[in-house]
């Protein structure tokens, strides 16, 4: 029996059709195929009490059905997809013999569908997962009756159902009633998000002013935040847990704490709170645990040095959004490399609630740097192997792996041992993902940094690695002689100015005699600044 292979492409407008009519064998033709809404994936993903459709576009079938588990239902159509209610039909029944089923699950959990079909002669389903063709022969039950039996399995998401808890001086707070929350301006609150039904992937945290206008005032997106009230007044918290990915359902669902939160004068002193940092307009910003009142100049009251000699402040200012915050600008150009402390040694300064400003000597500026590759996976290998991938003249292991990071939970793994001659990955086609390419603003080299760890049993005695930047395929070498064993340390080096689209992290023994193991994590690459 001569067996066809049907391709059939289908446009969804939007509008599944349910066919209740029984099925007819349309001619002599045995033939196997089949269809759902949602596509080609290996795993059919629905959100619970919401559809899907099926079709079996099977010919010459001598019988047919499809069965369904309790807690599924069949659906009558068409359905719009803007349509929020649906009309059960066949109630109670678990098979049916229609072509196309609307299905509605109502359990969370793993749903089967099952689509059964005999034939009179032997056919074959060819598919394809991931992109890896398969057969699905039929099997002889009798004389002239072939089965094709395919379960689908079908993972219903539940509804997000948020759960939470606020923790104040390790306390955890009661939030089944309305009494308001004290809280010292300056302090803060924990906010443990433990959500689990619904299968979130992720969360905001807001607190929001109550008197208008209603601003956000602090977020995170943390599971664990702890996030510090600086401002005066009452406010109010609430949470929104979401679930998005590809191929699974989106969904989300915002609950507010039924306890407003009160921001009250603080007793503690008004000091210095978090990191001191340089933006990239070059303003160094100074954060503080409270609101500042109105103030005169009070740049004679600060002192900064630069790289060790005072230098001259052109401003401090209020922070036009937070005034919790101080920008101070200098009447010089920073540089990447400048080192810079923060002195304050005056009286002027206090809070809304009247709380003089402490004194500081000395405070250390982080100052500002951009990575140039951008996103974790290319700087940290935080994708976890996407953007870098074993290169395919690599004959030894190089894989990204979780055994070892610096930071993250990723760093690149590169192993010779006797009788390999390379380890490698790369960034580019014919490893990772393709570069996005770095283009070269102002004609200094790249200073390029990476974190490194070589296992303790490693025989570096005249070894190297390399770094190779693509196009111009040169190579950065690391002698690992004079480097230290089973600790991270930092490699350091330049390659020069051009349009970066690639690169390749290799370690390599034409002579197949090495045994070595390292790790690599947290690349970076900016553009070097050298003060004039």
């Amino acid at each position: 029996m001569k067996n066809k292979l049907i391709i059939i492409g289908l446009v969804l407008s939007g509008i599944f059709f349910g066919c209740q009519t029984e099925y007819e064998a349309p001619n002599s033709l045995s033939d196997v195929g089949f269809y759902n809404s949602a596509g080609t994936i290996k795993t059919l993903n629905v959100a619970l009490n919401k559809y899907m459709s099926f079709t079996d576009l099977s010919q010459g079938a001598i019988e047919h059905s499809w069965q369904i588990e309790k807690g599924v239902n069949f659906l009558q159509g068409p359905i719009k997809v803007k349509d929020t209610t649906y009309t059960v039909i066949k109630k109670g029944d678990t098979i049916t013999k229609d072509l196309t089923v609307i299905l509605q699950f109502n359990k969370a959990g793993w749903s089967k569908v099952r689509l059964y079909n005999v034939f009179k002669d032997s056919v074959t389903f060819r598919g394809n997962n991931a992109n890896v063709n398969y057969f699905k022969g039929s099997v002889k039950i009798a004389e002239n009756r072939w089965v094709i039996d395919t379960t689908f399995m079908v993972k219903v998401y539940d509804t997000i159902s948020p759960k939470f808890e606020v923790k104040q001086n390790d306390v955890t707070l009661n939030l089944k009633n309305k009494d308001t929350i004290y809280v010292e301006a300056g302090d803060k609150l924990h906010f443990s998000d433990l959500t689990t039904q619904g299968e979130p992937t992720g969360r905001v945290w807001s607190i929001k002013s109550v008197a208008a206008p209603i601003t956000v005032v602090a977020s995170s997106t943390s599971a664990e935040a702890d996030i510090i009230f600086k401002k005066l007044g009452v406010f109010s918290a609430s949470l929104n847990v979401t679930r998005s990915g590809q191929n699974i359902p989106s969904a989300s669902k915002t609950v507010a704490i039924s306890r407003p939160i009160k921001v009250i004068p603080s007793t503690k002193p008004f000091v210095l709170s978090g990191t001191i940092k340089e933006l990239e307009n070059e303003t160094i910003q100074i954060p503080f645990a409270g609101e500042f009142a109105t103030f005169s100049d009070p740049k004679a009251s600060f002192t900064v040095k630069l790289n060790g000699s005072t230098a001259a402040i052109a401003s401090v200012t209020l922070n036009a959004t937070d005034k919790t915050f101080l920008d101070l600008k200098l009447t010089q150009k920073i540089y990447r490399p400048d080192v810079i402390t923060i002195s304050y040694n005056g009286t002027s300064l206090k809070s809304t609630d009247d709380r003089v400003l402490q004194p500081f000597t000395d405070i250390k500026v982080a100052m500002h740097d951009v990575n140039l590759l951008g996103t974790p996976g290319l700087a940290g290998f935080e994708d976890g192997g996407v953007a870098w991938k074993k290169y395919s003249s690599s004959d030894a292991p190089a894989v990204i792996s979780t055994e070892k990071p610096f930071t993250g939970n990723y760093s690149a793994k590169l192993s010779l041992t006797t009788g390999l001659k390379e380890s490698s990955v790369s960034t580019l086609p014919a490893g990772g993902t393709n570069f996005p390419a770095i283009v070269n603003k102002t004609g200094a080299n790249y200073v390029v940094t990476w974190k490194m760890f070589i296992t303790p049993e490693s025989d570096i005695v005249g070894k190297s690695m390399g770094l190779f930047y693509i196009p111009a395929w040169a190579q950065l070498w690391v002698n690992l002689a004079d480097k230290p064993k089973g600790e991270w340390f930092t490699v350091t080096g330049e390659i020069p100015a051009s349009t970066l689209t690639g690169l390749y992290l290799r370690l390599l023994d034409n002579n197949k005699l090495t045994n070595v193991t390292l790790y690599i994590d947290d690349m970076k690459i900016v553009e070097k600044e050298v003060r004039p």
